[in-house]
């Protein structure tokens, strides 16, 4: 863990996590624009559908967990709306989905061919993500009895002495691990795990989107492949305070929802021919601006 880059007085740090979802961001974006010239999209709509889906997504995520935690939120609700912490990944992307299809219709531009330039950067930034909650040290993993595997999680505190929510303070809580402790009981690496799983997952989406394929094609595999990969690690997850309802994660109940989306997508668009990229040049830049493309 590294939760702090820099720290400004008793109140104020600059966070890893911030750092590597901004990171991820930035990378997904620049992906996606690439890529949209490639296929026709101005890449202007991709600064605009990113901005629209951060903002829907952050919103959706805390929200999501808040109503998990609805408990906490009513002891003090300024805390939780200001935390730094507290979202729920699969809230953010349901909230966000359904947002970037009312503009992306609202503008007249083609879902299926918008989703399949974005969902190889939603695996690979998301990546980078679960790479800023290994270094905040949230999304914790369960302790793990493979000695070559397990991490050992130590206490950390914010500057202004408050501790981390992290799996030492959760081990701690229940009892695992006595008081002065100097590390958890091994832990899974399960954000590590999910962090290679997407960017192979991003890396595979890629590959296969290099060639003309189905509308809706990769969007579908994207939505297949996360699941898969959400639901099995859910298994191997410590923090409870993501939702669990008969057995299984809130996280798992949405991948359950979205796998057989992405079965039906492919079921849906097989007969379709498949899409024959239109590169912007720079001669028909100015008429798809002026026809709102």
């Amino acid at each position: 863990m590294h939760p702090i880059l820099f720290s400004f007085g008793d109140s104020f740090f600059i966070g890893t996590y911030g750092l590597l979802v901004a990171t991820g961001l930035l990378v997904a974006i620049q992906i996606a624009a690439f890529r949209a010239r490639k296929r026709g999209i101005q890449s202007d709509r991709m600064y605009d559908l990113a901005f629209l889906a951060v903002l829907s997504g952050f919103i959706a995520a805390r929200l999501l967990y808040i109503i998990l935690n609805f408990g906490e939120f009513r002891a003090d609700p300024g805390a939780m709306i200001f935390s730094r912490t507290g979202f729920v990944f699969l809230g953010g992307f349901v909230g966000a989905a359904v947002s970037c299809i009312v503009w992306l219709q609202w503008h007249n531009l083609p879902v299926l061919k918008v989703g399949d330039l974005v969902a190889p950067s939603l695996a690979i930034g998301h990546g980078f993500g679960r790479i800023g909650c290994h270094l905040a040290g949230c999304c914790w993993g369960g302790v793990c009895r493979i000695d070559s595997i397990g991490l050992k999680v130590e206490p950390h505190v914010q500057p202004n002495g408050y501790p981390f929510g992290n799996a030492y303070l959760d081990q701690f809580e229940q009892g695992l691990i006595p008081h002065g402790a100097l590390h958890s009981l091994p832990v899974w690496p399960v954000q590590l795990m999910e962090a290679i799983s997407l960017f192979a997952l991003g890396g595979a989406l890629l590959w296969y989107a290099s060639k003309p394929r189905r509308s809706g094609y990769t969007l579908a595999f994207y939505l297949i492949g996360y699941s898969i990969i959400r639901f099995v690690l859910e298994f191997l997850r410590g923090d409870l305070d993501r939702g669990m309802l008969g057995g299984l994660s809130t996280s798992q109940i949405i991948s359950l929802l979205l796998l057989p989306v992405g079965v039906g997508m492919l079921v849906r668009f097989r007969g379709k021919t498949a899409e024959q990229f239109s590169p912007v040049s720079e001669n028909n830049t100015g008429k798809q601006a002026e026809a709102g493309v």
